[in-house]
């Protein structure tokens, strides 16, 4: 059920350059995000309990999700930053291409704040890296991208950076989450990374949302339903209606990352045209902006609402 319109209506009086950036901003956390926010939050606080770290792989398709869970469980653990000390609960990095190790250490200590994080050996920026952990009592550790674990030409895992980061795993103690596209969990699944492996049995996909069942739609229009109810606008904009659920999937396939990119800008432009409500015309305006470039010679699923009813 929508935001009820008493609700709504404060929207009005919100300036329209505040409300862009609203939904600019906007997340939204449904249950498949939930449950693989639950797991790490675990995995978190397992850690301190258990005498070696374990750790959990996320994968997923571009656009599906993982850089957004893991970002925003970062952001309900912040770092503080007193006059003594910087604590860091949670340090994120992305895997850098080329994959080695010295990148990779490099990477996590311009993460953590170092200044002089590119100088050094390898083996000196570990140390340093270590002490850093230490210091900013750094409680969990994410990787993103991390297919880049596997050489893209070859297809061969780099073991030497596996070794690594398995060696790190357990002289710091340092659970680690790692997200990347599906075919990550090969990093993994090779034949000479059996320990490191053995520390991430835990594997959570983020897929995209189905339309086939009636179940898949149900959860693809309880989706729709919370955006509809989040979005900064005075009306409420029925996204869950089954016709407009369907042109919304047909326009994004169910990718999460190509849904939100296609109601911000629709939003967007409702707003810039001081309309409170989207429309099947300003979802087909969205379409044609952010969306039908990657899908050239499809017809816009909004041009014909009377073709799905």
């Amino acid at each position: 059920m929508s935001k009820k319109l008493t609700d709504r209506k404060i929207y009005k009086k919100v300036p329209v350059e505040d409300r862009i950036q609203m939904v600019e901003r906007l997340y939204i956390n449904f249950p498949r995000n939930q449950s693989a926010l639950n797991a790490i939050g675990n995995c978190h606080s397992h850690a301190k309990l258990s005498k070696e770290p374990e750790g959990i792989l996320i994968l997923g398709d571009t656009g599906a999700g993982k850089t957004t869970v893991v970002k925003l469980y970062m952001r309900s653990h912040p770092r503080i930053v007193t006059e003594e000390v910087t604590v860091v609960p949670v340090l994120y990095a992305t895997v850098p291409v080329p994959a080695t190790c010295k990148s990779l250490v490099t990477a996590l200590l311009t993460a953590i704040g170092d200044p002089a994080a590119e100088k050094g050996s390898q083996v000196t920026q570990t140390l340093r890296l270590k002490r850093y952990i230490e210091a900013c009592k750094v409680e969990l550790l994410i990787w993103d991208e991390f297919q880049h674990f596997q050489d893209r030409e070859s297809l061969r895992v780099l073991k030497t950076i596996s070794d690594w980061l398995k060696v790190l795993m357990d002289e710091t103690g340092v659970p680690m989450v790692l997200a990347g596209l599906p075919y990550s969990h090969t990093v993994l699944d090779d034949e000479n990374n059996e320990q490191l492996r053995r520390r991430f049995a835990l594997r959570i996909e983020l897929a995209p949302f189905g339309f086939k069942t009636s179940r898949e739609r149900q959860d693809f229009r309880r989706f729709l339903n919370i955006i509809d109810e989040k979005l900064p606008l005075a009306e409420g904009s029925d996204l869950a209606d089954p016709a407009t659920a369907f042109c919304i999937y047909e326009a994004t396939d169910g990718v999460v990352a190509h849904v939100m990119k296609l109601l911000r800008c629709a939003t967007v432009i409702a707003l810039e045209s001081k309309r409170e409500k989207l429309t099947m015309e300003i979802l087909s305006l969205a379409y044609e902006q952010r969306l039908a470039a990657n899908n050239p010679g499809k017809p816009n699923p909004f041009g014909d609402i009377a073709l799905v009813a």
